[in-house]
């Protein structure tokens, strides 16, 4: 049981500040301490959080003992090693995502967390939104039925990011696949197996290293099939995100916006009498509980969503995390396998986990 959370952060870029500053609105969650590698990004801040430490020195932050809680807001390259040194020293850690950049990272941190006391959560959003959980209680009702066919497409033009965040120039857009996966791994029980992905290269910049877009196929073992299509530089004006569920018993679609025309959410089951024709559903991005919280910002409501339950496990004294390290790593992990194939022609890859080599009488998840 925690009565109050010490929260520190690394990397005060303009989603580290605002991440924050957004936790700092649930009750019993204090500015602890900020760090940042460059000391221009600390100076403004020192007045808004005078009761806080700042360092420029992550390992000095770390063995201060001023937290117990870390939020890792670090470019999206460099997660992992700011996770496993707070894990390692016992401090509970929120990452944003991607969780891990390559698949030793991932081996690295699934080690650590497996020998740490302390909590990790994994900051999916998408995971949080309204339609998103509609979607997660039509499967669990049976009303889908079991799913076959899946798929997500992420569709923004991020050319305007390239300055702030370099880091989005030249990363293949299929690793930046958590925002699709996450939502549809929520009702998959399987892990994704094999993957084949290809990409356009450079069609728009005609610059050498970057992909417009890249589309992948997944499989499971025992045959569901997710599509995932990803584009980061393109004319569409549409977007951001869709997903589609085909199942046995019916059917749910999340359609993003398309210029003037609005985002919706359908859905149809022959196992609901009255469901059978296609039935628009009245939910967005915002989940109902949080619809009236002044607080709850953030993508959506999402990112107030998912610091409010990471909080609460902590007070609680709970044992698993509302998105747990191998949750987040089913998200990420594919994503670095389909770059591998798309740089291998579409080569059909096998995709390994941390966990694969587990005993099936080993400790509980990481």
């Amino acid at each position: 049981m925690m009565e109050k959370i010490r929260l520190g952060v690394v990397g005060l870029g303009s989603r580290g500040k605002g991440m924050f500053d957004l936790a700092l609105r649930i009750d019993g969650v204090e500015a602890a301490a900020l760090c940042d590698c460059n000391p221009e990004m600390l100076e403004p801040l020192r007045e808004k959080y005078p009761q806080a430490c700042f360092f420029e020195d992550f390992d000095e932050m770390l063995e201060s003992g001023k937290i117990d809680t870390l939020l890792v807001e670090t470019p999206a390259e460099n997660h992992a090693k700011f996770c496993a040194a707070g894990l390692e020293r016992g401090v509970n850690v929120f990452s944003d995502i991607p969780t891990v950049a390559t698949i030793a990272e991932a081996e690295m941190l699934w080690q650590v967390a497996r020998n740490s006391s302390a909590m990790f959560m994994c900051g999916a959003n998408p995971n949080f939104w309204g339609f998103v959980e509609a979607m997660v209680d039509l499967h669990r009702q049976g009303m889908l039925g079991k799913p076959y066919y899946l798929e997500a497409e992420y569709i923004h033009d991020v050319r305007h990011l390239f300055e702030k965040t370099p880091w989005r120039k030249y990363i293949p857009p299929i690793k930046y696949c958590t925002h699709s996966l996450g939502p549809l791994l929520r009702i998959l029980s399987e892990d994704l197996r094999t993957v084949s992905c290809i990409s356009t290269g450079s069609q728009i910049n005609k610059e050498p290293g970057q992909n417009d877009l890249m589309t992948a196929h997944f499989h499971t073992d025992s045959g569901i099939v997710v599509r995932l299509t990803i584009s980061f530089i393109n004319e569409a004006g549409c977007g951001l995100h869709s997903y589609r569920v085909f199942g046995t018993e019916g059917y749910f679609e999340r359609m993003a916006e398309r210029g003037k025309q609005p985002s919706r959410t359908v859905f149809r089951s022959k196992r609901l009498y009255g469901m059978q024709n296609t039935t628009e559903l009245d939910v967005n991005y915002m989940r109902p509980e949080y619809a009236n919280n002044a607080k709850a910002e953030g993508h959506g409501g999402a990112d107030y969503a998912m610091f409010d339950r990471f909080f609460a496990a902590l007070r609680n004294g709970e044992k698993v995390s509302p998105v747990s390290l191998r949750e987040g790593l089913r998200m990420t992990l594919p994503g670095i396998y389909a770059a591998e194939s798309a740089a291998a022609g579409g080569k059909l890859v096998t995709i390994r986990y941390p966990w694969d080599a587990m005993d099936e009488n080993s400790p509980p998840q990481a």
